[in-house]
């Protein structure tokens, strides 16, 4: 009796902080009474790729996901575009290795792939291995390339595998054969003034293949590493044999006065005469083609420094040496009057001038026989 005394006399001590314990108590139970029957109410199984959440189903009942489609062909719809992308890679793999292409090619389907965001029926939806299956995968070695829907109908749409392979490989540059038409030779008679040869280049290709078959052939560039050279040839069209260049027709290659003519000079002999300008400098002035010919030569030639030699047809050509500046180039076809160089003192030479020489058959012979410098 004593005991239920003392403790009827704690409780109305403690009475207030007894109280509000168990209210808080109370109060803690009802939540999670309350949130544990809204959870239970509103939990749903997660979805596959079969289905979706009761959210993005429309009123008619199809489900929101993404229609596969090749070349235009609706195969399957799948719950997100990774389901598709996945398999389509997994079969392009596939396909690369049944065909034995290069690993270094770029690849993809050469197809119109597409993946369309709209509704569709569930019936249409596939997981990934059963879209695998709809699109041609028999095995992990083997792909057929047709396609059926997910009704099992046969679609129009073939799978098919684009390959791209780059290549260089050294090739041959053939030359151009240049024909200037001249009556200087008779119809039918032809002359190689210059002789052309083949040159060579490194060409960098594509080759895109369809399904391991080349289809077609791209040149993406080529480096010229040794540039081919054009031959040129003089074509006849005169009945009786006329003679562009002959004696007396020459007009002078530079205006000035001759300082120096053929023969011996200074224990050798000089093969052609030099002129220069009367009374003033002449380095710098534009030397002028002696007759209507075509460029054989336009280089660098030893003692002749910077040199030009041009072919007047019937054997004849004439040379202009020690050039500061060329103007031509060989294959160029020249009038008399065009400019061919620069005066100058290049290769052996004691000071600016302009060396001419003529050459009818290989033979020196005196140039004023064919230009009047009185």
């Amino acid at each position: 009796m004593a005991n239920v005394t003392k403790a009827q006399n704690l409780f109305k001590k403690y009475r207030i902080a007894i109280v509000s314990i168990l209210a808080f108590t109370v109060a803690i139970c009802c939540i999670f009474a309350f949130a544990g029957n809204k959870s239970a109410e509103e939990y749903t199984e997660p979805h596959s790729s079969l289905a979706a959440p009761e959210s993005i189903v429309s009123e008619n009942g199809d489900i929101q996901g993404f229609g596969v489609y090749v070349d235009g062909n609706f195969v399957a719809a799948v719950g997100n575009k990774e389901i598709a992308t996945e398999a389509f890679s997994e079969l392009l793999s596939i396909r690369v290795s049944s065909l034995g292409i290069n690993k270094e090619s770029q690849v993809s389907f050469n197809n119109n792939i597409e993946y369309i965001a709209a509704g569709y029926a569930p019936e249409a939806f596939a997981d990934k291995e059963e879209l695998l299956s709809l699109l041609g995968k028999k095995n992990d070695y083997n792909v057929s390339s047709y396609i059926t829907d997910y009704t099992g109908k046969l679609v129009s749409a073939k799978l098919s595998v684009r390959s791209v392979m780059t290549y260089t490989e050294t090739v041959t540059l053939e030359y151009n054969t240049k024909k200037i038409f001249t009556d200087s030779l008779r119809d039918g008679v032809t002359k190689v003034v210059s002789k052309g040869y083949n040159g060579e280049g490194e060409e960098t290709y594509q080759l895109v293949s369809i399904d391991g078959i080349v289809s077609e052939r791209e040149t993406l560039s080529v480096d010229v590493t040794v540039a081919p050279a054009d031959e040129v040839v003089r074509v006849g069209t005169s009945s009786n044999g006329k003679e562009v260049a002959s004696i007396g027709t020459f007009q002078k290659p530079y205006d000035g006065i001759i300082t120096s003519y053929v023969g011996p000079r200074w224990g050798r002999t000089h093969n052609g005469i030099d002129i220069v300008a009367d009374g003033r400098p002449c380095k710098g002035d534009p030397a002028y083609a002696a007759a209507d010919g075509v460029v054989v030569r336009a280089d660098w030639y030893g003692g002749y420094g910077n040199c030009v030699i041009i072919d007047h047809g019937d054997g004849i050509q004439t040379l202009y040496a020690h050039f500061s500046k060329l103007s031509v180039q060989v294959g160029d076809v020249v009038k008399a009057g065009d400019e061919v160089g620069k005066i100058g003192s290049t290769g052996n030479s004691t000071g600016p001038h302009l060396h001419f020489e003529v050459h009818v058959d290989g033979e020196i012979v005196n140039p004023l026989i064919f230009v009047d410098y009185e």
